[in-house]
């Protein structure tokens, strides 16, 4: 993972002082500088009044003015003085806006909290957070704020990469992630779990009554099939572990949970046993009728999990919001 200089930490309405002060934690550690970010709809897309001498031009500067003027309060309020934060108000759509802004700012980390669907606060991402996941070419950190305090955990889930260099990639973006976070100069992760979720493929068929297979021969399939993961799993960290600077491999000590099931369950469960306060996992988006979607079983994983998540895009990654984008 290439250092974190740089965080946009996006605020779509009031600032938290809880959140900014996570992000404040995280930039301490990185010496990365901060950006209070926002977003105000551009006054062409909204509805034109036909009152006479109203200029909803000027409305709209005096909504960027408003804004600007309430996140540098909010700022000199927190009174932080070893961090370098800015603020900064983006006009256009909000996802444009703010992906735009990424890219032109080449932030490292883009930084929220979630935007809650009604009736759903508890356990699904909201459909700003979903559309941001999808397009954003950074690490997108979506941080809920947990009243009961933290445990300092955290679970990076990965893909079985054999032949498949985008998932070795994303792979090893995420245990970047992980031995950075784990490191001395970060305070905020005193534990790991490296997750991965496996299956026999048709195992859902060869184990139904009606196709059920021969239980000997079954048996020895999954055997084999586990014994494989489990060998690649402790393989894939251990050559990781041995390609990190002599300090971060001391601190590089991660659990690995190797998991029989369907990874849309079997990895929330896992998080919701341990209390971790993060997830970490990468998302393969793909091109669809409503423009770039998340891989159904990282949506499906999202939407079950109440903790902070952390996303990542394998190498290469283009995202569809052009440059330019005010719209």
């Amino acid at each position: 993972m290439n250092p974190i200089k740089s965080i946009l930490y996006y605020v779509e309405d009031e600032v938290d002082l809880a959140a900014l002060a996570h992000v404040v934690e995280i930039a301490r550690s990185t010496g990365a500088r901060i950006t209070v970010g926002t977003v105000v709809k551009p006054a062409h897309l909204q509805v034109l009044f036909t009152r006479d001498n109203f200029d909803v031009q000027e409305v709209e500067r005096l909504l960027i003015a408003h804004r600007e003027r309430h996140l540098d309060e909010v700022v000199r309020g927190v009174g932080i003085t070893d961090v370098v934060i800015d603020t900064r108000v983006f006009v256009g759509d909000p996802v444009y806006a703010i992906v735009e802004a990424v890219m032109k700012g080449d932030y490292d980390v883009l930084a929220k909290l979630p935007t809650y669907e009604d009736g759903f606060q508890q356990h699904i991402f909201g459909t700003m957070d979903m559309r941001l996941m999808r397009a954003c070419p950074c690490p997108v950190f979506i941080g809920r704020v947990k009243p009961t305090g933290y445990s300092e955990r955290i679970v990076a889930a990965i893909d079985y990469d054999e032949g498949d260099a985008t998932k070795t990639t994303l792979n090893e973006k995420i245990l970047e992630s992980v031995a950075h976070m784990l490191s001395d100069q970060f305070s905020m992760v005193k534990q790991a779990y490296i997750a991965h979720a496996w299956s026999l493929y048709g195992e859902s068929l060869l184990t139904a009554k009606a196709e059920k297979a021969p239980p000997a021969r079954l048996q020895k399939a999954m055997h084999q099939e586990e014994k494989k993961r489990r060998e690649w799993l402790a393989e894939l960290v251990k050559q990781f572990k041995s390609s990190l600077p002599a300090g971060d491999a001391e601190t590089f000590n991660p659990e690995l949970e190797l998991l029989h099931g369907d990874p849309v369950t079997a990895i929330p469960e896992l998080v919701h046993q341990l209390n971790a306060d993060v997830l970490a996992m990468g998302t393969l988006s793909r091109s669809g009728l409503g423009g770039m979607l998340i891989g159904h079983t990282a949506e499906a994983i999202l939407n079950r999990v109440n903790c902070s998540v952390v996303t990542f895009k394998p190498q290469g990654f283009e995202s569809p919001v052009p440059r330019h984008s005010r719209r």
